[in-house]
């Protein structure tokens, strides 16, 4: 299931946070998690049956591991490492067997014929957060739950399918904390806004943009330069609305639900360097690689040339998480190189002006941005090529067409206006909206979700479009890594 659907918003969602917050009110907490974890494996299930046992399987597997390293004394690493090699030998069966075998084809010339391997939804989400448990316990985390605590933990519906990467420890003291109580007007109030503002950004704006990237995608011989850029830009905005709303949703059901998940988007397409613009992005994705591979390979305390290996190690693992491709590890690669040269150029880059140092931090972020979604190295390139002929001209009607929305199409044409005009104005209003929103939005330390009236309206406005045009929304991009 997933949050832009009817199913989700009209059944699942009210019934979810109505009998959670009833029963704690009563004092049935335990009942109260016993709810939660079926509402969850429901959320998973639908649309993901098959998988419900292995995520319970991966559940109990993490929970009696960790419970081992909380209580042996001896071999406690040997534990470890089964468990680790448990979590990334599934994680590495369903998401990389098939590119292994399709590089082994290459390598030896043999003809092995794929796997049909279907990705579980959020894998790569729930192997991290439960790597992250065990690590934890490893190094003596206390972290004494029940089975109950944690298998509503792992399976928590707002975040199991596409984040963010939350830790046990920020998750389950918050599910205990709600026994006896009921929920606040304030909380429930910021929790509709966000959850508000995620599925408008979603539905509405990712969209819009993700209908322009794929027809570019999809049509590169028919791409001039102009157009290039202007689809390259299209999916750089695709990928923010598309990953933030997700976000925005995921932490807005969090706070209807009492419980409060990490923030992951601080403002990076306002970054000044690759530094910044890591500080901002996918944040608990960057702060679980820091934590759990960088600092364990020595971090920066081994002097500048161990620092930008370990940099460009955690940048590559980086790219290969996110897809087996090879055009991910390309742009985790490209990251790497780049956030390498930062730290070797250091002030040198500080010392630029300001609008030049974020033309070239954007530019280059959006650089990357072509081999990510591309389908393949050799598709990336291609659209470079386009862009570096310099065949600058007008936009494909193709691609402006995808700006059209339905509502303002059919007043159009009742009125006689010219589409292909129409198009192009809605592709910049588009253009120049989401740049102004990415760019005007406040950073996290000066963010206030707290509800207004003025925001209260808002929220209405934006719930109501993103209802209404619901119909053929696709899947979250990041459902697919």
């Amino acid at each position: 299931m997933s949050f832009q659907s009817y199913g989700f918003l009209f059944v699942l969602l009210p019934v979810a946070v109505a009998g959670w917050w009833l029963l704690n009110w009563r004092g049935h907490g335990r009942l109260a998690q016993v709810f939660l974890l079926g509402v969850s494996l429901v959320f998973y299930g639908i649309g993901s049956l098959a998988f419900l046992p292995l995520l319970a399987g991966s559940i109990l597997f993490n929970f009696f591991v960790g419970k081992g390293l909380g209580r042996v004394t001896r071999r406690r690493k040997a534990l470890l490492v089964l468990g680790l090699l448990g979590n990334l030998g599934v994680l590495g069966y369903f998401k990389y067997t098939n590119f292994f075998l399709e590089n082994l084809n290459l390598l030896l010339g043999t003809s092995i014929g794929a796997l049909s391997l279907l990705l579980p939804l959020g894998i790569s989400f729930f192997t991290f957060q439960q790597i992250a448990y065990l690590v934890d316990r490893y190094r003596g985390d206390k972290a004494d739950y029940t089975l109950l605590e944690y298998a509503c933990f792992v399976s928590f519906f707002p975040c199991v399918a596409s984040g963010p990467i939350a830790f046990h420890d920020e998750v389950i003291p918050q599910l205990r904390g709600v026994e006896g109580k009921g929920p606040t007007a304030q909380a429930m109030a910021e929790g509709l806004w966000l959850f508000s503002l995620g599925i408008w950004k979603k539905v509405i704006l990712a969209e819009a943009f993700g209908g322009g990237a794929d027809w570019g995608f999809s049509n590169l011989s028919l791409l001039n330069s102009t157009t290039a850029l202007a689809v390259v830009l299209s999916y750089t905005l695709q990928l923010y609305f598309d990953f933030s709303g997700y976000t925005n949703m995921a932490r807005g059901v969090g706070k209807l639900l009492g419980v409060t998940l990490p923030e992951n988007f601080d403002v990076p397409y306002q970054a000044l360097t690759i530094r910044g613009f890591w500080k901002g992005w996918h944040m608990t994705m960057t702060r679980f690689f820091t934590r759990y591979l960088y600092i364990p390979l020595g971090g920066s305390r081994r002097g500048t040339g161990r620092t930008c290996v370990n940099t460009l190690i955690i940048f590559l693992a980086s790219g290969l998480w996110h897809g087996a491709d090879w055009s991910f590890v390309v742009w985790g690669g490209l990251h790497g190189v780049a956030m390498v040269a930062d730290r070797l150029l250091g002030s040198r880059v500080e010392k630029l002006h300001p609008v030049l140092s974020w033309g070239l931090t954007f530019g280059y972020v959006n650089f990357c941005w072509i081999f990510f979604r591309a389908g393949s190295i050799g598709e990336g390139l291609s659209l470079c090529r386009i862009l570096a002929r310099c065949d600058f001209g007008i936009l494909a009607d193709g691609f402006t067409g995808q700006f059209q929305l339905s509502e303002v199409t059919w007043l159009a044409r009742q009125t006689g206006a010219d589409m292909t005009r129409l198009a192009l104005l809605m592709f910049l209003l588009f253009l120049v909206g989401g740049m102004v929103l990415c760019l005007q939005e406040k950073p996290v330390a000066r963010r206030s979700d707290k509800m207004t009236a003025r925001r209260g309206i808002l929220a209405g406005v934006l719930l109501f479009w993103s209802v209404i045009s619901l119909t053929g929304v696709s899947q979250f991009i990041y459902s697919n890594f």
